[in-house]
């Protein structure tokens, strides 16, 4: 655009003589300087900077899931045979129990009792070879209150109480919900490592995955949300593969 050195109209740039006027002589528009330059734009470092915030996000979110998945999977797992042994041993002597009661009609005093009842519960003969000890080899405490007759575990550390692993397992309820292991148990598992690790290369994977494919906009009003949507499906698909990898126990061996 040129402004007409007289008049002052704008006209455009092929004009030869302002239709205002009939003026030969313009003046060339220069814009304001406030106009000259583009809206600023998150290039560079600071784009980098924010990339990677966003990537170390993801990375935490998805190895969080992942642990917390391979956590639940993990309690259900064979790698806590020790665990599953002793609740069987307990069950089966439960069963050793009421089959001795209902025979004698009064409560064993003793494990060699117990032992005695390997035609009702074959299982008896396994137990009472290796001493009546737990699957962390500490011994079962037999204990007997009038007509009531109990055996208890105290867990991995041989102790009354504890949580998880270490928690106090009876023949009138092997099967309790506290003894599943806790995450603490769980992380600190060297047979659990490859599901950790795993979970780990998993956040690992969707970080760089995030930081590859999602750009930062311009972070005005409609630039965030574009941003979100794009964030949020980088996260969404990265869970997906990480909780489909985490369930199959893979690589722990399972």
């Amino acid at each position: 655009m040129k402004k007409c050195a007289y008049c002052g109209r704008e006209n455009v740039d092929e004009a030869m003589t302002c239709p205002g006027c009939g003026e030969k002589e313009f003046k060339q528009i220069v814009p304001p300087r406030n106009q000259a330059v583009p809206p600023r734009k998150i290039l560079g470092e600071e784009h980098l900077f924010l990339r990677l915030l966003v990537a170390l996000g993801v990375w935490v979110v998805v190895s969080g899931i992942s642990l917390h998945v391979a956590w639940q999977q993990g309690n259900h797992s064979f790698f806590w045979h020790r665990l599953r042994e002793t609740q069987r041993a307990l069950a089966d002597m439960n069963q050793a129990i009421v089959a001795y009661q209902t025979e004698f009609k009064v409560a064993p005093t003793n494990f060699e009792q117990l032992a005695g009842m390997t035609n009702a519960v074959p299982e008896m003969w396994e137990w009472s070879q290796v001493g009546f000890t737990d699957s962390w080899k500490h011994p079962f405490i037999f204990s007997k209150e009038g007509t009531n007759c109990l055996i208890i575990s105290y867990g991995r550390d041989g102790r009354p109480g504890g949580q998880g692993l270490d928690y106090d397992l009876t023949s009138h309820n092997p099967h309790a919900e506290e003894a599943s292991p806790t995450f603490s148990q769980f992380f600190g598992c060297e047979e659990m490592r490859g599901m950790i690790d795993w979970s780990f290369i998993c956040g690992g994977l969707a970080a760089i995955l995030s930081f590859a494919t999602v750009r930062i906009p311009n972070l005005d009003g409609r630039g965030v949300i574009r941003l979100g949507f794009r964030l949020l499906a980088t996260l969404i698909g990265a869970i997906f593969v990480t909780l489909t990898i985490t369930a199959v126990h893979f690589p722990s061996g399972h």
